[in-house]
């Protein structure tokens, strides 16, 4: 029995730094004419009950308020209510839900969620369907369907750098509103507050309102050659300081990189050595004040041991994301990196990693792991009866029965009352009061495009230290004000 085609991808798949970069294969399936969603194109199914779409239309739309594109293609079509016998529309009782439709990702881990959506459909009767984007193209297809209220989708699908977009716009809705008696799972990880969102703030917390649960939980892993650590007689660390000690131990030894960094998407892999400082991109965000904190003893001091860190990697760090630091991983070459969860699959397939079986995880050095989570809401303005669906779906994918399933099938879990024997998922367990938030300001587009070439132009050695800090603090400033941020 095979699982659904997928639609041709258009291009590799791009993201933010704490989802894992694939490149998409073309697949044999042929393009279709477009056709109306009530008449959908059907590209397949696992075991006849997921059903595959491709967006069937496209035009250009306005650009998304805080987003980097200039212009958005977005999908049109959305489904044709049913019509009563006078003729008028009507929307389906909550007995008539039998479809739900889940914007989705390219991602390593669809084949997991595929699975996932199938044993719900076995469980409740209720179709998921999964209408697969590229990466980018997810957050345009959602940011449109949400802006022309066109209902196309039952749940929206968010990565942790887009969320606070969508709390903020109000692209989703609270929980609360559709079970005025939800509580958050003890049991589930809070991922420091990414499915809650202080609306005065502007920023997500832990007090805030809850709009999303986190359904892939990403978060920085320290990743080091088990075997090698052995034969030099190192310790696990549990500081930068000692990360580096090893990688110089490592390199004596004639290992060709002590460390690998992405220094071409720096930005997350540094935020979390810039917390395990004290520091912080916003110190007093959390009071309403947006002065930047580049220009600061803490950052200041992040930066130095950041370069310090690619020092003991490989030559040209500013060329480095997470499919290379993933690939120098996989061909032995590396002592030792800070990756995310996800990251495991590939270094353990033994089909294409030289050091499949090879791999410690443990808690990142400092103790502040970044979370690159996937969030899973309710879009705003559904019918009551598709709304009360999609969050029966949301509610029961975070449960607990749910999540140990997840596991075992190769999802990255969120919850610490799953068992497995995946050492990456135990790193998130044992992490889970650790975590910091990663980029979730409505800004991050733009604010990415002050830091990470500051930071990869600090570690290529073509900008010094007291240019990169005035940069950030000037760069950082000019964005949050031209977001309507007060200071």
């Amino acid at each position: 029995m095979t699982g659904p085609r997928r639609v041709p991808s258009l291009g590799s798949i791009q993201g933010d730094p704490g989802h894992l970069v694939v490149e998409v294969a073309p697949v044999s399936a042929s393009f279709v004419s477009a056709a109306p969603r009530s008449g959908h194109i059907d590209f397949g199914s696992i075991q006849g009950r997921i059903v595959m779409r491709r967006p069937v239309s496209r035009r250009v739309s306005a650009a998304v308020a805080g987003l980097a594109a200039v212009g958005l293609l977005t999908a049109c079509s959305s489904e044709e209510p049913g019509t009563d016998d006078g003729g008028e529309t009507s929307e389906p009782s909550a007995s008539q839900v039998e479809e739900i439709v889940v914007a989705t990702a390219e991602t390593p881990w669809l084949a997991s969620y595929e699975q996932m959506a199938n044993l719900y459909q076995e469980k409740t009767g209720v179709t998921v369907t999964l209408q697969v984007f590229p990466f980018d193209g997810l957050l345009t297809q959602q940011a449109n369907a949400a802006q022309n209220g066109s209902n196309a989708f039952d749940v929206f699908q968010m990565n942790e750098q887009w969320v606070g977009q969508f709390y903020d716009n109000g692209w989703v809705q609270p929980l609360e509103e559709v079970d005025p008696d939800f509580e958050w799972d003890p049991n589930l990880i809070e991922f420091d507050g990414v499915g809650r969102w202080d609306a005065d703030a502007r920023t997500t917390s832990m007090d805030g309102v809850p709009y999303a649960l986190p359904m892939n939980g990403n978060i920085h892993e320290f990743m080091y050659r088990r075997d090698l650590y052995d034969q030099l007689g190192l310790e696990v660390p549990t500081t930068w300081e000692e990360v580096i000690a090893n990688g110089k131990a490592g390199l004596a030894a004639g290992i060709e990189n002590g460390y690998v960094l992405r220094g071409k998407t720096p930005t997350y892999d540094f935020s979390a050595l810039l917390f395990s400082l004290d520091g912080d991109w916003f110190p007093g965000e959390q009071d309403g004040d947006w002065t930047p904190g580049a220009d600061t003893p803490e950052f200041r001091s992040a930066l130095e041991q950041f370069k310090a860190l690619a020092e003991i990697g490989p030559d040209a760090p500013q060329t480095v994301a997470q499919a290379e630091a993933t690939s120098l991983m996989q061909g032995g070459s590396v002592l030792q990196a800070t990756l995310v969860s996800a990251v495991a699959a590939p270094l353990e397939n033994e089909g294409s990693s030289t050091v499949a079986g090879k791999i410690g995880y443990a808690v990142l050095p400092g103790q502040t792991p970044v979370s690159g989570t996937w969030t899973v809401g309710v879009p705003a303005g559904l019918p009551d009866e598709r709304a009360q669906a999609a969050y029966d779906f949301i509610t029961w994918l975070t449960s607990q029965e749910a999540m140990q399933k997840w596991a075992e099938v190769g999802g990255i879990t969120t919850r610490t009352d799953i068992e497995s024997d995946r050492p990456e998922l135990q790193v998130i367990i044992d992490s889970a009061d650790m975590i910091r938030g990663g980029l979730r300001y409505t800004f991050a587009p733009l604010m990415l495009e002050v830091t990470d070439p500051a930071i990869g132009e600090y570690l290529a050695g073509t900008m010094s230290l007291d240019e990169t800090i005035t940069r950030i603090q000037d760069g950082l400033t000019r964005v949050v004000e031209e977001a309507g941020y007060g200071s």
